[in-house]
């Protein structure tokens, strides 16, 4: 398990991506409860690894787990006065640190999302994405559910709430929803082992 990527965007954003290792076996030590509970909760190793990797990163800031904690939603927060938001694909694991709201998403690759792409492209959308398109369409996705996590409150429709304007390396979308309208934009990371994107205010 280790740190493969730590960048600063716009000197506004810290992003920290870590790569578990399969063989990694984590140990939960001076964990809080309520975030052993978490790990507890789930029966994969993976799924363990997942939620260590990012209590491995706060510690690489010198972040106290305890310091983070979810609301009902399942968004995360931490009580030193900066914005986190996390995401975890397979091996892994991103977390992004701000003084200002940011969400983010990460996925690997995945030829499953063809099957589901009808569940989160509207029709303008699908002007910007070529069929079969598996880079274009993971990218989408992960600005669609980075928006989501900047909402932080959930009861969003990915299709119909959050509409993508522009794709590109920096995209412009809409978030209506929950009578809130509001002009965000996107910035994408494209390696061969994954796509990240960030979503924040203008």
């Amino acid at each position: 398990m280790a740190l493969i990527d730590h960048t600063q965007l716009f000197n506004r954003f810290e992003l920290l991506i870590w790569e578990i290792k399969n063989s990694d076996k984590i140990e939960a030590i001076d964990l809080p409860n309520n975030i052993l509970k978490k790990i507890d909760s789930n029966k994969s190793q993976l799924k363990k690894n997942q939620i260590l990797a990012v209590h491995q990163i706060l510690k690489h800031r010198n972040i106290q787990s305890q310091d983070l904690f979810y609301n009902n939603y399942g968004a995360p927060f931490l009580t030193n006065g900066l914005y986190i938001s996390i995401s975890h694909s397979e091996l892994f694991v991103a977390v992004c640190l701000s003084k200002e709201k940011v969400g983010i998403d990460l996925q690997i690759k995945n030829e499953k999302i063809f099957k589901v792409s009808n569940k989160f492209i509207n029709d303008l959308e699908k002007k910007l994405t070529e069929k079969n398109n598996l880079e274009k369409l993971t990218q989408l996705w992960t600005i669609k559910e980075a928006a989501y996590k900047y909402f932080t409150v959930g009861q969003l429709s990915l299709k119909n709430d959050i509409i993508v304007k522009q794709l590109g390396d920096d995209s412009n979308l809409q978030i209506n929803g929950l009578g809130k309208h509001l002009n965000l934009k996107s910035k994408t990371i494209i390696t061969p082992n994954y796509i990240c994107s960030l979503v924040y205010d203008e």
